[in-house]
């Protein structure tokens, strides 16, 4: 027998066979309980699904001209294939009014309100995020679930002294 080297000892192994995609499905971790790794999978998906973070940008009618009251001003789909869940919404103005009601946005899915506390600009703000009353995100049930090609609608309350204009409301969230 002849003398080998290190690489002849590799070189003649043979090649190693690829693992079934079952195998890889029921390996044995800690903390999973019979080996069944899809649980343990099923969980990553949801949280990187949600870390993900989604915008919607809606505009509510021109940049210029003056906001009234109504409901459904515009009306829009969930763009995605999927539903989506709303965890935060804001509105914004490119022309801020300057007194009068609070100017207040709703946000309507099927014809039912997503929000316990509807969206508010205070006078003289450009910004939902500065207004002194947040808005609340209706969670009960599925309320706060947009389905997947679901028709919305953005309503328009109140409005203060009429010289409101350019108003844009952003969905944030994630896809389910």
């Amino acid at each position: 027998m002849a003398n080998k080297t290190i690489s002849d000892v590799f070189n003649d192994a043979p090649a190693p066979k690829p693992l079934p995609m079952t195998a890889l499905l029921e390996v044995d971790l800690p903390g999973s309980p019979g080996g069944s790794y899809g649980a343990m999978w099923t969980d990553l998906m949801d949280d990187i699904r949600r870390s993900i973070v989604q915008a919607i940008p809606v505009a509510v009618g021109d940049e210029t001209t003056a906001l009234t009251t109504g409901t459904a001003k515009v009306t829009f789909r969930n763009p995605y294939n999927q539903s989506f869940t709303l965890t935060g919404v804001k509105a914004s103005l490119t022309t801020a009014q300057s007194s009068g009601s609070i100017f207040t946005v709703d946000l309507n899915e099927g014809g039912v309100s997503l929000l316990a506390t509807k969206l508010t600009i205070d006078n003289g703000e450009k910004t939902s995020v500065t207004a002194a009353t947040p808005p609340v995100i209706d969670g009960t049930g599925l309320v706060n679930v947009i389905a997947a090609d679901g028709e919305c609608t953005i309503d328009i309350d109140q409005v203060g002294d009429g010289t409101a204009a350019g108003l844009k409301v952003y969905l944030i969230g994630y896809l389910t």
